[in-house]
């Protein structure tokens, strides 16, 4: 349960992240990137057929994100200006004046024809993702890194998928394979940016199904929550970031539920609670603790900035009104619910209906429909359509990505259909 301690172990940790993801910043923008910019250089002719937003199928869900896989790109070959420290701060990189294009600024860069783009900062998120993506590129191209991606992506996959087999059977392995099913692993395969959700979610999920009673008798989860919280923030662009949290919630309670029996209702809530906190707690934390650092070893108005940035994803800001986005939280909520609905997944989910309304007439007389079992899978279940309801300018435009925090409802409530109909008592 949280309490006062570990709210200040979480605080002080939070604290001691930015300064190490301080100084990691600093490491990775004195690597020389020489060869990096030699390596990106042969991705000219993957940009020039793909595009901005290419896609490998018809549908949205099928969409990668060449616009902010070129920011990364541009980030790793931008020439040394100033000192370094700024440069890690500030993460400053070429862009068109007015309408930014990134593939485009990305393209006259790697040709040397920067005299038309100005330099631009981009310092509200920390780019921690340059600590595996600068030493690749060094070594690589842009191909062979995709490649790499998607080999470490699908076995991953598998590892998990195993693991649910092992540890919780059969079923929970498939409702885990619908929930990656529904990510739609070819396309983060293909774009850097929807791996580091995906990636971080999934170490997490090995270290949870093979480590979880030393952590669970030990009370090590708030603390480990608000670890991956402090790392997804570290590298994440702000893809599906609830993702993670609503998939480990569900992953706590499915393997410690039998513990949990003798516990109220409310008792369990309050856990599941507190974990979520500590998870926020690392994640806000670390995300503004790069907006103060910046501004206090840099001197510039990152927080301002970082703000403002706020306000337009939260729709307070008129931004997104002005050039034609009718924001609301309900129509967040719409968008992202019609890019998971597409065609082929339509037809799962469907099917998905039909099995479980078959199901509950087949066995009504033996389904004890109590909170107590529902609400533990509600509860995360849930978290997507609030996120989506808060961060409605983000979630709007974005859809495209962030419908993929759906899957971690589609996973609980999938848990939650096995747990209902699961003939022996839990």
């Amino acid at each position: 349960m949280f309490d006062l301690k570990k709210f200040s172990v979480i605080v002080i940790g939070v604290v001691l992240s930015i300064f190490i993801g301080t100084g990691l910043m600093i490491f990775v923008y004195s690597i020389p990137n020489d060869k990096a910019i030699k390596n990106v250089r042969e991705a000219i002719p993957l940009y020039e057929r793909e595009g901005t937003y290419p896609s490998w199928g018809l549908a949205e869900h099928t969409k990668l994100d060449n616009f902010t896989d070129a920011i990364m790109l541009l980030e790793v070959v931008h020439p040394q200006s100033g000192s370094v420290i700024e440069s890690a701060l500030l993460n400053p990189r070429y862009g068109m004046t007015h309408d930014e294009e990134p593939v485009e600024a990305l393209k006259s860069v790697l040709r040397g024809e920067t005299s038309t783009l100005t330099e631009l900062n981009y310092p509200r998120y920390w780019h921690g993702y340059l600590l595996i993506l600068k030493p690749m590129l060094t070594a690589t191209s842009v191909n062979h890194v995709r490649m790499l991606m998607a080999y470490v992506d699908f076995i991953l996959f598998v590892v998990v998928l195993l693991l649910f087999r092992n540890e919780l059977g059969t079923k929970f392995a498939v409702a885990f394979a619908a929930a990656v099913m529904v990510l739609n692993l070819v396309s983060l395969s293909m774009s850097f940016q929807f791996s580091s959700i995906f990636v971080v979610t999934m170490i997490a999920l090995i270290i949870m199904l093979t480590k979880n009673n030393l952590m669970f008798d030990g009370d090590l989860y708030p603390y480990f929550f608000a670890a991956i919280g402090i790392i997804i923030a570290f590298t994440d662009f702000l893809t599906y970031p609830i993702f993670s949290v609503a998939m480990m919630l569900t992953v706590w309670y499915v393997l410690n539920r039998r513990k949990l029996l003798s516990e109220k209702l409310s008792v369990v809530l309050k856990f599941m609670t507190s974990l979520l906190i500590s998870w926020g707690i690392g994640y806000v934390g670390m995300w503004s603790g790069k907006w103060i650092a910046a501004q206090i070893l840099t001197g510039e108005n990152v927080l301002m900035n970082a703000v403002h940035q706020v306000s337009v994803y939260t729709q307070v800001s008129n931004d997104l009104t002005q050039v034609g986005w009718q924001i609301t939280s309900f129509g967040a909520i719409q968008r992202n619910i019609a890019v998971v609905g597409h065609g082929t997944i339509r037809i799962f989910i469907f099917a998905a209906i039909l099995t479980f309304i078959f199901m509950l007439i087949k066995r009504r007389r033996e389904i004890l429909f109590t909170a107590r079992k529902i609400l533990p899978y509600v509860f995360p279940a849930a978290l997507p359509f609030i996120w989506y309801a808060v961060a409605a300018g983000h979630s709007s435009i974005h859809a495209f990505f962030t419908y993929r925090s759906l899957a971690a409802t589609i996973f609980a409530l999938s848990c939650l259909a096995i747990d209902l109909f699961a003939r022996e008592d839990f």
